[in-house]
């Protein structure tokens, strides 16, 4: 009988390190998107930021437009999972509809505030993507979430179809404040605060709910 011949050696694993230098490329750009324009942002930029080379970058992804949906996957996950903790947090526990989406959507606000530079130049990376399902299901989980988290008090809404007005005023809500946000277009005699006060009370109107607060 032939003798066998002895399996060759495993080699040390490189996945685990070129895991880590893709998240550094990726971290690297998304730090570089929170300060300034995507449009000047260069690879050199992202190569010096993530302590690798440019070969480095271009090893792992085709160019800066490669980068972009990725990016927009790490901020969505963040997002969904921040936003999943603060609406799980026991001090929603009594507060009707109208405090929700009061509280809903100044962080809302906020976050896109916040993150204005970042976000502004991921919303333009996914619709300038020509492959846009994944990060639309994953958009969608969120709005799912939240939606499943008003419903809770369903009961409130005096629209005549109060699942069908919850889902259109949430999306048509969320739609404008971003928008007005990113792209800097909130009344100046209004201000942030108050044009996402004056958002929450339309919904509220538009749901049949109480408009007096707020």
């Amino acid at each position: 009988m032939p003798r066998k011949t002895p399996a060759p050696a495993a080699l040390p694993a490189r996945q685990p390190r070129s895991l880590q230098t893709r998240e550094r490329i990726l971290s690297a750009t998304e730090a570089l998107l929170t300060e300034g324009d995507a449009e000047l942002i260069t690879i050199e930029q992202i190569a010096e930021r993530a302590h690798v080379s440019v070969g480095a970058i271009y090893k792992r992804f085709e160019g800066k437009a490669s980068l972009l949906p990725l990016v927009l996957e790490r901020v969505q996950v963040q997002q969904f999972d921040r936003l999943e903790a603060h609406l799980a947090e026991p001090h929603w526990h009594g507060i009707g509809l109208a405090g929700r989406i009061d509280g809903l959507l100044a962080l809302f606000a906020r976050s896109q505030t916040q993150q204005r530079s970042l976000i502004r130049a991921l919303v333009i990376g996914h619709w300038q993507s020509p492959d846009r399902s994944a990060n639309d299901a994953r958009a969608s989980g969120t709005m799912t979430l939240i939606h499943a988290w008003l419903a809770e008090c369903l009961g409130e809404i005096r629209h005549p179809t109060p699942g069908l007005a919850l889902s259109l005023g949430l999306y048509t809500t969320l739609q404008t404040l971003q928008t007005a946000i990113l792209m800097e277009r909130v009344p100046a005699e209004l201000g942030i605060p108050r044009f996402t006060a004056e958002m929450s009370r339309l919904f509220r109107a538009y749901l049949g709910l109480d408009t007096t607060n707020g």
